[in-house]
């Protein structure tokens, strides 16, 4: 009798190990579809007129991904990525041209000093929601003088 039961734990604790597996695939799945680690893309410019750069997902390479441009943090517009930058192409970071963006700064009247850019792609998320993806690891900075 014990070593029925004793089949019987191992085959319930195998079980156990193989569904936590398979969790474990389909979370990491779902999870790479939706952030993407394959987003690329850079700020290439940033200051007291405009903020400009590039991004593109390579498992999309027709679509223009919406961006978003925060200054120290705050929301200051938004706009599709679809300006022609053959030199994307040329360099080997796209297969296609149109994913520049470019932010023009004039019409914001930010105070002297130092402040930060950073740009988000917007991707979908689980139903009607959206999720901000960061264009770069870190802000560009620029400075506003008078």
């Amino acid at each position: 009798m014990d070593s029925t039961a004793t089949k019987l734990l191992r085959v319930i604790i195998g079980k156990s190990f193989v569904e936590v597996a398979l969790v474990c695939v389909v979370a990491s799945l779902a999870a790479f579809t939706t952030f993407s680690p394959q987003l690329r893309g850079a700020i290439d410019l940033a200051d007291q007129t405009r903020v400009a750069g590039w991004v593109n997902d390579p498992r999309l390479p027709e679509t223009a991904l919406e961006v978003q441009l925060f200054i120290d943090g705050k929301f200051i517009a938004s706009r599709l990525a679809d300006d022609r930058r053959d030199d994307l192409v040329s360099a080997g970071a796209t297969t296609r041209p149109n994913h520049g963006f470019s932010f023009a700064l004039e019409q914001f009247k930010f105070s002297a000093g130092e402040h930060s850019a950073q740009v988000f792609a917007v991707r979908d998320a689980a139903g009607a929601s959206k999720i901000l993806l960061p264009v770069t690891a870190a802000p560009k900075n620029f400075q506003i003088s008078r």
